[in-house]
């Protein structure tokens, strides 16, 4: 079992669950071509990685996952974890009217809370597409119940980002009205005076184990916690891959055979719960 680290804080942890082929790259069509993931195994193996170290995660669901592996989703929830929305189909938000996004979180919700018989509580926008011209689709979670969401990464990138966004859990305002949801942003670590990612991702795979571990023990320090978040694709270094070019084959793929071990090192040396169980215990989130 894990050893906690030296002040036992509950940093949290999060999967994107969707298929290897799932990605919004500029021209690049969503579509298996009928070829056989190891989504069940890798599922398996994160589940299975929860479940040794004791580690509890959000993990947010496409909804067209919750209909083509509806006994993963119900595996989730049955072993404690919190099942979120990640939309339905990992259209980038930014790309739909307010109706379109608003329709297709509440698909998803409908989908997941129909096979958990729970509530879905959050939600994560696919690719980081809640920016700052559609900030104000938050509105459409609050309309539809949600109580967190998870899609804003105080970071600039050509894909996505909002860099002077706040870095701490909060209430955010829209219109000058404060909505009646959290904001869970990704955590970043300040380098000369720029912010970067260094938990999740592309970030995730980069970084030595030994950064992201003193990151996550000098937010720690200062009282704050760290999101981890991951791909189940990005554990698997022998799943299919997706044609692309140079630079975003790089971002999407870079060492991706070195996650697991990374993966699993920190759950051994960290404590992880999900965001659901962290807002209960440290806000006023009611399940």
């Amino acid at each position: 079992m894990r050893k906690p680290n030296m002040q036992d804080a509950a940093n949290m942890l999060t999967f994107d669950i969707e298929e290897w082929f799932h990605a919004n790259y500029e021209g690049l069509a969503m579509d298996g071509g009928g070829k056989d993931s190891h989504f069940r195994a890798n599922m398996e193996t994160l589940l299975g990685m929860c479940r040794d170290t004791g580690s509890k995660a959000t993990f947010f669901v496409l909804g067209c996952i919750g209909e083509q592996y509806p006994d993963v989703v119900r595996q989730i929830a049955r072993e404690g974890h919190d099942v979120a929305s990640h939309g339905y189909g990992h259209e980038l938000a930014y790309k739909q009217s307010f109706e379109a996004f608003h329709d297709d979180v509440k698909k998803s919700v409908d989908i997941l809370q129909n096979l958990t018989g729970k509530p879905v509580l959050g939600y994560r926008a696919p690719s980081w597409s809640i920016v700052e011209r559609n900030l104000h689709y938050l509105e459409a979670l609050e309309t539809l119940g949600l109580k967190y969401d998870a899609s804003i990464f105080p970071v600039r990138t050509f894909l996505y980002g909002i860099p002077d966004a706040p870095t701490h859990i909060h209430k955010p305002r829209v219109g000058g009205r404060e909505l009646d949801l959290y904001e869970v942003p990704m955590s970043v670590m300040n380098v000369a005076g720029r912010n970067i990612g260094y938990s999740g991702g592309f970030y995730f795979r980069f970084f030595p184990r030994f950064v992201i571990k003193r990151a996550i023990r000098a937010a720690n320090a200062r009282g704050a916690e760290s999101i981890v978040y991951l791909h189940p694709r990005e554990i698997d270094p022998t799943e299919h891959k997706l044609e692309l070019p140079p630079k975003e084959r790089f971002i999407h793929y870079y060492n991706v055979g070195g996650t697991r071990s990374k993966l699993e090192n920190l759950l051994r040396s960290f404590r992880f719960t999900s965001i659901a169980d962290h807002l209960q215990r440290h806000f006023d989130l009611e399940r």
